[in-house]
């Protein structure tokens, strides 16, 4: 077997992400994908709740502030989650409804530094599986700054949900467990004994998660990236290679070894053509874009046996360019997939819903 052959899933005259305009890939993802609002229920938050705080301020320090989540709505469609009003301003209105008093003598600064709901539509094997990913952290307002409190940092799983359900019932769940803790450590610890930051350097701590250079890269190292790690660096440890084509007309990246002579490589991670970074999936080539800091990868999702035939279903717009949102099969060995859009980590290398 030919590890790297890639399958082109679309090409497009100028697939450009890293050089068009920064609302490319938002541009993107609101063209692939359809739109569920969900809301925050009020009213029955923060009962029993110890009078604490007068005030809870929210700041959004997640990667990309623009949605909370990607699901599959269907075997061939996606939608990005959407509260009815921004991150920042959607929780610090339930926050305050619960667990705000006008006795309260304390105030309250709590920065979401993740909070991403996904979800694959069901198969004929399995059901439905959510996730909501939750990292928040809480300071004590001060005249002198901000006293690190406690976060809650964590995964929940369900099966069978529908997604209003995951947001409008786990989400108050985890902030009611976050805000649990935000107590204990009030009541119990000795605050008085620990120095305050500045909100400077709370936003510059948060900020070192997007410290590397691919994050403000605009001229892109042409090469091979041999893991994640050279990707983020924007430094391909090969910077040579070659396409061509198999017998069965796949495209193969093959890279030069010491004698110059050109081979598959198994560690190739992905690579980058001077315009458009990819990483490999599964033999696919997907390309890598941008959202304020967080990186999303166009990757096939579905495999149906039977069919033959190319089928193109639209064309989406990235920038100046247009991309082919395919359902598509290979003669040899038949498969239907779909463009899906996915998050990388860009520290593990690993691409997620």
């Amino acid at each position: 077997m030919k590890p790297y052959a890639l399958t082109v899933i679309f090409f497009c005259a100028a697939f450009q992400a890293f050089s068009q305009s920064p609302d490319a890939g938002q541009q993107l993802i609101r063209e692939k994908c359809g739109t569920l609002h969900v809301h925050l229920p009020l009213g029955q938050n923060g009962q029993g709740y110890p009078v604490l705080f007068d005030g809870i301020r929210v700041v959004d320090l997640r990667r990309d502030t623009s949605r909370i989540g990607l699901i599959g709505s269907g075997r061939e469609s996606q939608e990005e989650v959407l509260l009815g009003r921004p991150v920042a301003e959607q929780v610090a209105a339930w926050l305050n409804a619960g667990y705000s008093r006008p006795q309260g003598k304390h105030r309250l600064l709590v920065a979401v530094k993740d909070l991403w709901v996904s979800g694959r539509p069901p198969t004929r094997r399995k059901d439905r599986l959510w996730k909501v990913a939750f990292r928040f952290e809480a300071y004590l307002t001060t005249d002198g700054g901000y006293i690190p409190l406690t976060y809650l940092d964590t995964v929940v799983r369900a099966d069978d949900y529908r997604a209003e359900d995951m947001a409008a019932e786990n989400l108050p769940d985890l902030m009611a467990v976050f805000m649990d803790k935000v107590a204990t450590h009030v009541m119990t610890d000795d605050i008085a004994t620990r120095s305050p930051v500045s909100y400077d350097q709370i936003d510059s701590f948060s900020r070192t998660r997007f410290n590397y250079p691919m994050d403000t890269a605009t001229i892109l190292v042409k090469g091979v990236y041999a893991n994640a790690r050279e990707f983020r660096n924007n430094a391909p440890s090969k910077t040579t290679y070659q396409i061509s084509k198999d017998d069965s007309d796949n495209l193969v990246l093959q890279i030069p070894d010491e004698n110059g002579q050109f081979h598959y490589a198994a560690e190739i991670w992905g690579f980058c053509d001077g315009k458009q970074a990819y990483v490999m999936r599964h033999g696919d080539v997907s390309p890598i874009f941008s959202v304020h800091h967080q990186f999303y990868v166009l990757g096939s999702r579905d495999y149906r046996i039977g069919h033959t035939e190319l089928r193109l279903a639209r064309l989406l717009p990235l920038g100046d360019a247009f991309i082919i949102d395919a359902a598509y099969s290979q003669i040899n060995n038949p498969v239907t997939r779909k463009l899906w859009v996915f998050r990388l980590d860009v520290h593990s290398g690993k691409v997620t819903e």
